[in-house]
């Protein structure tokens, strides 16, 4: 297997780039926003780029598709283990939204974003939540940081439920809060705990207002 081709970017589009590596030029196959990253390189940026690949082997064709990271490569192969999705409906679909994002829509069970990808319908949206739901999850450093904000909403969870109850969204909510208790954070750390919730929840509903 060609775990990587480590070379020197000679041309690229939008769905494809040529990387010289010694004597040879490999043309793999690429996603929209890969090529769009790749674009950005100027100088020796464009020099010694890794690429870590997959082959696809077919009776009459073989095609080498390249990736970023391995966020990106299990995400393409995850993908076509959904019914209906392809190798060229998975690269369409990562060419129309970023791992990371992909990600959560799956985790939030987001139809209508899945279904704003370019060739994506509501049916296969429901598709992919089902089949990939914490399946496809965010890299340790990702997780580790979507924990420490899940910990400090957790601490206002009372505002929260108290706002939502009120009509308000919970993400826009939830979005305030973080705000505030960043712009608020030295403050509140000379708060009691009760003390700090009547600020947060002051400072909300003038916002919210």
């Amino acid at each position: 297997m060609i775990n990587a081709v480590i070379g020197d970017i000679i041309q690229l589009t939008e769905s494809e780039v040529i990387i010289r590596a010694g004597h040879i030029e490999y043309a793999l196959s690429i996603t929209a926003q890969t090529a769009s990253k790749l674009s950005n390189l100027v100088g020796e940026q464009r020099l010694g780029v890794r690429l870590l690949t997959v082959l696809i082997h077919r009776d009459d064709s073989m095609t080498l598709i390249g990736f970023l990271d391995h966020g990106e490569r299990e995400a393409f192969l995850q993908l076509q283990t959904v019914s209906g999705i392809g190798v060229k409906q998975a690269l369409k679909i990562l060419g129309g939204i970023s791992v990371r994002n992909l990600i959560e829509a799956l985790d939030s069970g987001n139809v209508k974003l899945l279904s704003s990808i370019p060739g994506i319908g509501p049916k296969t949206g429901q598709k992919m939540i089902l089949a990939l739901r914490n399946v496809l999850v965010l890299d340790e450093e990702e997780s580790v940081g979507r924990r420490r904000e899940s910990t400090q909403r957790s601490k206002w969870n009372d505002i929260t439920d108290a706002l939502v109850d009120m009509g308000y969204d919970r993400r826009r909510v939830e979005q305030l809060i973080d705000e505030q208790t960043e712009v608020y954070k030295e403050k509140i750390a000379t708060l009691g705990h009760h003390e700090a919730e009547e600020l947060l929840f002051r400072q909300a509903i003038k916002l919210l207002a």
